[in-house]
């Protein structure tokens, strides 16, 4: 009697405390160990460390190569970067778990770094964008002018902003890493091609430029006292623009500061001397 021995090898996976300890130690030094030459490899690879030494575990040429994979060159925002940091678990979850075939050839492992590395360096340019443009351009600014009411004499104005956007950004940045591990390379695809992101970067613009009108027509403060004598009486200026238009004189300026700084570029100094300057020499000329 003949007897076939078959070798089993348990299938290497990562649970989701796994996943949670990962991206914990990824997000919290996510701009702490920055460089020039690196950037933020170095929190990418702190993050999966762990992981790596628990999927290679012996083999120790396998490890080495994991952890110079992941301290190469890498710029992502973090909160986005996120989705990156979850297919890279992915891909190394596969890969252990692919080095364990008998008929598995050593050099495939300089072929898979060299994808890991593509799929990195092409994801995050466009992921930073979309952070950048969603979470630091739109959303932080809207949490923060929500709260400007209460920063009078209030303690929460200041506190209240910095709590809930650091909330929804850490929320954001762990679904976003689940999304990552669970879909694996092509989560990324079934992302930017999504038409949600567009409608999302969209209503954020929308909802951001709403804001910032409301604030303008309550905190940029325009009146001029300059009045014309008729033979009938004297006739306001400051109230005909108020029949036309409410606060038009503080939309004008709002306006002339936008287009000065699309013309010119963000000269923030520059334009804060000036409008101290105008504001005191209108004043002085009674134009204000």
């Amino acid at each position: 009697m003949m007897t076939t021995m078959t070798n089993t090898v348990t299938e290497k996976k990562l649970s989701k405390k796994d996943v949670l300890k990962a991206w914990a130690r990824y997000y919290a030094t996510a701009e702490v160990g920055n460089s020039y030459e690196r950037l933020t490899a170095m929190a990418f690879g702190f993050g999966q460390a762990p992981m790596l030494e628990k999927l290679y575990g012996d083999n120790k040429e396998e490890l080495r190569k994991a952890y110079q994979r992941h301290i190469q060159f890498y710029n992502s925002e973090g909160t986005w970067g996120s989705l990156v940091f979850g297919i890279a678990l992915a891909l190394e979850e596969e890969h252990a778990n692919e080095i364990t075939k008998l008929d598995y050839d050593p050099e495939q492992t300089d072929s898979f770094t060299d994808m890991v590395t593509n799929i990195k360096v092409g994801l995050m340019g466009p992921l930073a964008g979309i952070g950048d443009s969603i979470d630091m351009g739109t959303i932080r600014p809207i949490f923060l002018s929500l709260f400007i009411p209460a920063a009078a004499g209030n303690a929460l104005g200041g506190i209240g902003p910095l709590v809930l956007f650091g909330l929804y950004m850490s929320f954001l940045a762990y679904f976003l890493v689940r999304q990552g591990y669970a879909l694996g390379r092509d989560s990324i695809a079934s992302v930017l091609q999504s038409s949600a992101i567009s409608r999302l970067i969209d209503s954020a613009g929308v909802l951001g430029l709403f804001m910032m009108g409301a604030l303008s027509a309550s905190y940029v403060k325009l009146t001029t006292p300059l009045t014309i004598v008729t033979d009938g009486g004297e006739w306001a200026i400051q109230e005909t623009l108020d029949g036309m238009l409410p606060n038009l004189l503080p939309l004008a300026v709002v306006f002339l500061i936008y287009f000065y700084i699309k013309k010119a570029g963000p000269k923030y100094i520059r334009i804060v001397l000036g409008i101290i300057v105008l504001s005191l020499v209108f004043s002085f000329v009674g134009l204000v």
